[in-house]
């Protein structure tokens, strides 16, 4: 009955890949995109006119309300922490100037401003800053770029003109939190974790990280796009952020972000049921910028509604998925959760929590999919994730 189940759902459309989808060949996509980044093929700007706020609300619309089912308060643009306070902010715009169109927004305000709302203390670690340096520090939220443009230099566009801004205006440090599955590519950009994975107020995780706009040699260390910004300034760089987190790590020590990137080879049994049958290297892909994650009892990993962005398995401990407030299932080591939803690009069904202290999750992004080249692997691990649903409904209707 399983292997029937399965290989109806192998057959489901919804379970292939369509060839509209295969990925670009990584050479050419990071030609395109320096090509496009060099050209100036994406405009970052702040929005002075409605115009341009009403087609930024729609991308926050579309990705936040739509994609991700995150919406606090009446409107895309609010958040958790801020719903309930006035605060003052920025918009700022990136468009596709080939189209004319609008394909994301951030929002950003000073860190001063929403240090006296208690979750936006514990979002961002502000209680960690002296009072001196919260004014010349600028919060990132609500970042959202349209699904197309995910893959292109829109999104770095956006960054460096925030950071080109930001220098202008005289600002020390740029924050943020960022979840599990975006980490790498903060580290990239040139922030550091400012505190551990923490339980976001919608759910899931999100790590405090913070860049120090004018540590020239961290910028070069990492090789951070972002870096030439701050090599054009002339005369002596204000050293005042990067004495306060060297201060910080001295007292407290290096700082822990609570997660890790995975080491797969020495862990091919704990996701055995995800990668069989893949070739090394596809498991190397598929595996690639997965992140572990530290959980306590009652943690929330995935809520129950939201977009099918990630999903995830037990590497140890225990997780419970709950529906309408009842244990609908217990999952151990080796076990996935979330794949549904990822497959289907659906919203999540149930929450998925920790069920005990120090468990450990395997964090992967939708997109590690999209990652797989070999059309063996394409198909091996689309053959797998189809055998697992197919389990998982099987035992539901015994």
């Amino acid at each position: 009955m399983r292997d029937v189940f399965a290989a109806s759902l192998w057959r489901d459309p919804r379970l292939q890949r369509p060839a509209r989808e295969r990925p670009t060949p990584t050479w050419l996509a990071n030609f395109v995109n320096k090509f496009d980044y060099l050209c100036n093929r994406y405009d970052a700007f702040p929005v002075r006119d409605e115009h341009t706020r009403a087609a930024a609300m729609q991308v926050l619309d579309e990705v936040r309300r739509k994609e991700l089912n995150r919406v606090h308060g009446s409107s895309a643009l609010e958040s958790a922490a801020f719903v309930d306070a006035d605060v003052r902010y920025d918009l700022y715009a990136v468009k596709d100037t080939k189209t004319g169109k609008v394909v994301g927004c951030i929002r950003i305000t000073t860190a001063d401003q929403i240090v006296s709302i208690a979750a936006s203390r514990d979002e961002y670690c502000l209680d960690k800053f002296p009072p001196a340096l919260l004014a010349r520090t600028q919060v990132f939220t609500r970042l959202a770029i349209l699904p197309a443009y995910r893959k292109t230099a829109a999104s770095l566009v956006l960054l460096r003109r925030l950071c080109k801004d930001a220098l202008a205006g005289n600002m020390l440090a740029s924050l943020l939190a960022c979840e599990p599955g975006l980490y790498p590519s903060y580290l990239r950009l040139g922030f550091r974790p400012l505190g551990s994975v923490h339980q976001s107020p919608s759910g899931g995780f999100r790590i405090p990280m913070v860049a120090l706009l004018h540590d020239v040699e961290h910028a070069r260390r990492v090789r951070s796009p972002l870096r030439g910004l701050v090599a054009r300034i002339k005369g002596p760089l204000p050293q005042d952020a990067l004495r306060w987190y060297q201060e910080l790590e001295a007292r407290d020590g290096p700082i822990d972000p609570g997660v890790a990137f995975h080491g797969g080879a020495s862990a091919t049994d704990v996701h055995g049921a995800l990668t069989h049958g893949l070739t090394a290297k596809g498991r190397a892909q598929l595996l690639r910028n997965a992140m572990e994650v530290r959980c306590r009892a009652g943690d929330i990993v995935i809520s129950a509604g939201d977009g099918g962005k990630s999903m995830g398995l037990v590497l140890r401990g225990a997780t419970r998925l709950v529906q309408a407030g009842q244990t609908v299932a217990e999952l151990g080591r080796g076990e996935l959760f979330g794949e549904a939803a990822v497959v289907m690009k659906k919203n999540h069904t149930a929450s998925v929590v920790a069920a005990a202290n120090d468990t450990r999750v395997l964090m992967l992004s939708q997109s590690c999919l999209a990652r797989l080249r070999d059309p063996a692997d394409v198909a091996q691990v689309w053959r797998n994730l189809a055998q697992i649903i197919a389990a998982r409904q099987c035992g539901a209707l015994q």
